[in-house]
């Protein structure tokens, strides 16, 4: 008897390697599979299986392991291996404290507070890194940019951008922004210029005006861009008109660092690496990216008419938001302009807008408003629907913000924009160059 239950012991323990060594196969087919396709999703005997994520299979794959050296190696070799894994993990801890990375920081969404001014801005000094792997860093004013003194620089030109989560950069690096990459583009034209970032994610068209007034015009600029997005129209008037002791209230209250896992770096590094991976390869994951478009088509597009964007989008809001609209608008200008600074308004477009003319009232609208002040203009939707690929424009299917690409196509249109109005003064050296030319022509 005693041998038929260690044979059959044997058996049932040898067809359980043979589970887990199947088990740890799959999972190191998915691995690069995932790698290869940036994620899958596809159906077998009607049942769904899909892989997004590289932890997904690798949080398989270690227990997997573990228990396959659990009952094949004897206790004193298994504590062995435990504790080199678990010496070589503190060993990388303690590297990676020491290398200190941007991407070795927790995820830290939390960089807004409540402001009686406005009702909520961006936290001075504050960092961290997002869902998408990208970092920030505030600087001591609250924009989102490198320390800059109120005195301008002489021979540089000075633009500051004011807008929401588009001009801000949500979800990618300061550097890919778009008021980031006018800078380079400008500076490549020998217009010598450094272009301040002073967008807010949820901003609407009443705290743009109040950002200009308080933070914006201290530093002299030549130029203020207005870039707008089509839910500015929601909200022209400070809601402290309305309501007496108004405070302020920060809507991302509930957004920040969070979990045990937060406080090791090693955890922290490799999660910011799976981010930066996902979103390099989110185009290949075609089945999420089209799901995406279709349910923001659905919630903002006609299929749900009662919804507050559509219904800006399509020029279907009531009158008095269109007249706040215009009237909190010629406000931004005039005070500009009596500052002795230029305005150029510039509208960023939703995706679900792009060739849908039905769903650009909302351009045609502002671009009117600024005719009827005499503002210059500029609507990027044609340089955004003029690319074939629209989903390398976009976050998709993690965000619906701006891509680097499409971010870069914003900046390029503004400086054409720019260039042709004659509003920078051209770099020293080009200047330089000018008279040496006019000189030698005898002028």
């Amino acid at each position: 008897m005693t041998i038929i239950d260690r044979s059959s012991r044997s058996f049932i323990l040898s067809i359980f390697k043979r589970l887990l060594d199947l088990g740890i196969a799959i999972c190191l087919v998915l691995i690069p599979i995932i790698i290869i396709t940036g994620g899958f999703k596809t159906s077998i005997l009607g049942i769904s299986i899909k892989a997004n994520h590289l932890y997904s299979p690798i949080k398989i794959l270690v227990p997997l392991i573990l228990i396959r050296m659990v009952i094949t190696f004897e206790v004193k070799n298994m504590v062995l291996v435990l504790v080199s894994i678990f010496m070589t993990m503190l060993f990388m801890e303690i590297a990676i404290r020491i290398w200190n990375p941007p991407m070795a920081k927790p995820e830290m969404n939390q960089i807004h507070q409540a402001s009686a001014v406005f009702g909520w801005e961006l936290v001075p000094g504050s960092s961290g890194i997002g869902s998408l792997g990208e970092s920030y860093h505030i600087n001591s004013v609250g924009f989102r940019d490198a320390e800059h003194t109120l005195r301008r620089q002489p021979g540089i030109n000075r633009i500051m951008v004011i807008g929401d989560s588009f001009t801000f950069g949500a979800r990618v690096n300061l550097e890919d922004t778009y008021p980031k990459q006018l800078e380079g583009i400008l500076n490549r034209a020998n217009m010598a210029s450094e272009v301040i970032n002073c967008g807010v994610i949820g901003h609407n068209m009443w705290q743009h005006y109040e950002m200009l007034k308080r933070k914006v015009l201290l530093y002299q600029p030549d130029l203020v861009i207005l870039g707008l997005f089509e839910d500015d129209l929601a909200s022209s008037i400070p809601p402290y008109n309305e309501s007496d002791g108004y405070q302020g209230e920060n809507p991302f209250e509930d957004q920040g660092v969070s979990g045990v896992m937060s406080h090791f770096s090693l955890w922290n590094f490799l999660r910011n690496v799976n981010a930066q991976f996902e979103y390099k390869y989110r185009y290949r994951r075609g089945y999420a990216y089209m799901k995406a478009v279709e349910n923001r088509k659905k919630k903002w597009g006609t299929a749900n008419p009662t919804n507050t964007n559509y219904k800006i989008m399509s020029g279907k809001m009531e009158k008095r938001k269109y007249i706040e609209f215009s009237e909190s608008l010629k406000q931004v200008v005039i005070t500009a302009n009596d500052a002795g600074t230029k305005v150029l308004v510039v509208m960023i477009p939703d995706s679900v807008q792009l060739n849908d003319s039905h769903m650009q009232a909302i351009n045609r609208f502002v671009e009117q408003a600024c005719r009827e002040i005499g503002v210059p203009f500029v609507d990027v939707t044609p340089a955004l629907e003029a690319e074939e690929d629209h989903r390398s424009l976009y976050l998709f299917p993690f965000d619906a913000h701006n891509s680097p690409k499409g971010l870069r196509l914003i900046a390029q249109t503004i400086a054409n924009k720019i260039i042709s109005l004659h509003f920078l003064s051209p770099s020293n050296h080009e200047l330089s160059r000018t008279n040496k030319c006019a000189e030698s022509s005898g002028f």
